[in-house]
């Protein structure tokens, strides 16, 4: 399941959908402010690499890293296209809501894994090399070149001699190998991080500059993993913090990072709101990767814990921008004033994003739900075509695989239509035969009951009438909602029978660490299932050796197939858009979101313009005034290669 590029899964998010653009009442139409500056677009325009030898130790020679080093005989990439838009301009304050407060501030360790963190870890840290979210190739970060042995199991990496931590103190190769020791800390109690890291052997410091690192095993994603996921800390700090003590003592605070944002102390109002705040001596603001990123001040996450709450303060201007995750919002709810004079501005947006997984997952571990049979009559009785027609206004799809809209999707599965004569005979099958005075069906004398754990509101309209259903069928189904808080602790800790999920996803699958069966008893781990399969396992195990393309295609369907068979999840829907709506006084790229990102883009892409939003205060001021809405869709990545 699904994280960022190639870390360890991302956590709770909504799916989408969308509407129609509305008419326009009569008044003054103000045109968009057109950025007459004549900025170049050309990635040509723009260096990798803008000082070369800038902050290198006049110790270290060219052939360790140091000045003057050329690169002969190692790889890098000159050649790719920009990320931001060079007209962006820096300033102003972003403000966003999440729907509760995290437990945690940490990138790793026990409660690490919400989208938040993810956040953090890409704002605040940098690995030592990126993905371009177009291509899909590596691209200096950290590290400006890298080598890769002919049988792919030694890579090698030079440092860039400018890199620094906010605390100013310079990245060295000392850096990445004390980070690799820090993640493998028995007292990180961070499983999944253990799966990842042991893949490699210590990491050696040839240089200051040069830090080289030898596979455990072969793996086509280890170079990935180790270039492009290891948020590189500072080894001056590590050398006093293990394991234990950043669990106990940095749950609010940060370590140094070398990415454009810190989160201070103060920045951190418990409970209520946290700031990233952008560096003004960000060392890499004027590197091509970084043009047109990381655009404002501020970036403000408030924390309000009720939906409905958010988009009225949305409405007032209270919060910049809404991520429009209910369809009867989008569709029934979006055509008030501000959005037919543009003030406010919505999009459905399209792009290559991975669908991710949206469903209720079983805890197998428990009975009832280590039955296969109840789990099938459990999925046989949400009836999701009817959901999607009657609440969701057709903006979804039913989700049959855990790959859906991209290649590894195994079109053989089963579709796990409505039917409630099969999934009483299901049932039957596995004794749930008898019935008692209320009706419920019965084993042993006990009752068939499930409990549904949630933590959105906007999830009980369909919840209720998949109750009801249960309840005709004589299953007895309790609605638990918690804050997002709590269930993720107790989806960590196990304690739940079934648990409303949805996941983001990813471009290079990872099935080890969501369906790996040594994961399947141990907490805080991605396999909330419990899922074991030795089939599964096989899969895993071979896939990490697969060089070739299409064999892993193959393999992933494979999977995609058996995990269908289990019936771990009852499966939902899912939409290829993302849905949004915000105050018109930003600059965005032409596709407003990357290729293959999410609603998480919008921070590091978007950029506050003076001339929108002066625009945007007079029509506050004058009802009179209207602003150009713009096309509500946007397919700009839709059918991009």
């Amino acid at each position: 399941m699904m994280l960022r590029l190639a870390s360890l899964l991302a956590a709770l998010i909504l799916a989408a959908a969308c509407g129609s653009s509305s008419p326009e009442p009569a008044g003054s139409v103000l045109p968009a402010p057109v950025d007459a500056r004549g900025i170049s677009l050309d990635p040509a325009d723009y260096p990798v690499f803008p000082r070369p030898d800038e902050g290198a130790d006049p110790s270290v020679p060219a052939e360790q890293g140091g000045a003057g080093f050329t690169g002969e005989g190692w790889e890098t990439n000159l050649d790719f296209g920009l990320i931001g838009d060079p007209r962006a301009v820096k300033g102003g304050t972003f403000r966003e809501y999440t729907l509760s407060f995290p437990g945690t501030l940490r990138i790793e360790g026990p409660e690490s894994n919400t989208a938040l963190n993810g956040t953090i870890q890409s704002l605040v840290y940098e690995n030592l090399l990126s993905v371009h979210p177009t291509t899909l190739e590596f691209i200096p970060a950290l590290a400006t070149h890298w080598q890769i042995s002919d049988d792919r199991l030694s890579y090698r990496f030079r440092i860039d001699p400018a890199a620094r931590f906010s605390d100013g103190e310079p990245v060295t190769a000392e850096d990445v190998v004390a980070t690799f020791r820090f993640m493998l800390d028995p007292s990180l109690q961070a499983p999944m991080a253990a799966i990842v890291w042991n893949k490699f052997e210590e990491p050696v410091a040839e240089s200051p500059y040069i830090v080289s690192v030898n596979s455990a095993q072969l793996n086509w994603r280890n170079f990935l993993y180790f270039a492009a996921s290891l948020p590189i800390l500072p080894a001056h700090v590590l050398q006093n913090v293990d394991g234990e003590t950043y669990l106990r003592d940095y749950n609010f605070k940060l370590l140094p990072g070398s990415g454009p944002y810190v989160i201070n102390e103060a920045d951190v109002d418990k409970g209520n709101s946290i700031t990233f705040r952008r560096r003004n001596d960000y060392w890499a603001a004027d590197h091509r990767r970084n043009i047109g990123t990381g655009n404002f001040d501020e970036i403000r996450e408030v924390v309000v814990r009720d939906q409905n709450l958010a988009f009225e303060m949305f409405k007032r201007g209270d919060l910049d921008y809404f991520y429009v995750n209910r369809s009867r919002t989008w569709v029934e709810e979006m055509n008030f004033d501000a959005v037919q004079r543009g003030l406010i501005q919505k999009r459905k947006i399209f792009n290559q994003n991975p669908a991710g997984v949206q469903g209720l997952a079983f805890n197998m571990r428990r009975a009832p739900f280590d039955d296969i049979n109840v789990r099938k009559a459990l999925t046989h009785l949400l009836n999701r075509e009817q959901l999607i027609e009657k609440l969701f206004y057709n903006e979804y799809e039913p989700q049959n695989s855990y790959y859906s809209n991209s290649v590894y999707e195994n079109p053989g599965n089963p579709l796990n239509e409505y039917d409630r004569g099969e999934a009483l005979r299901l049932l039957g099958e596995s004794g749930w035969t008898e019935r008692d005075a209320q009706g419920r069906l019965t084993r042993n004398g006990q009752p068939l009951t499930v409990e549904v754990l949630y933590y959105d509101k906007g999830q009980e309209p369909w919840l209720t009438v998949y109750q009801e259903e249960l309840r005709n069928a004589g299953i007895a189904l309790n609605l638990r909602m918690v804050t997002p808080e709590t269930l993720f602790q107790l989806v960590m800790e196990r304690r739940f029978d079934v648990v409303s999920m949805a996941w983001t996803g990813l471009v290079f699958p990872n099935p080890e660490t969501s369906f790996h069966s040594t994961l399947a008893d141990v907490d805080n781990t991605n396999n909330l299932t419990g899922i074991k399969d030795p089939r599964i396992d096989a899969i895993c195990d071979a896939y990490d050796r697969m060089f070739d393309v299409d064999e892993r295609i193959a393999a992933i369907r494979e999977l995609d197939g058996i995990l269908a068979g289990h019936h771990s999840y009852i499966l939902e829907w899912y939409a290829p858009h993302h849905r949004i709506a915000y105050w018109n006084k930003f600059g965005h790229p032409d596709g407003y979101l990357t290729k293959i990102g999410d609603y998480r883009d919008i921070p590091s892409l978007w950029w506050f313009d003076p001339a929108r939003d002066e625009q945007l205060t007079l029509a506050r001021g004058d009802g009179t005034v209207r602003l150009e809405t713009g096309e509500t869709e946007s397919r700009y990545w839709a059918n991009a290669n």
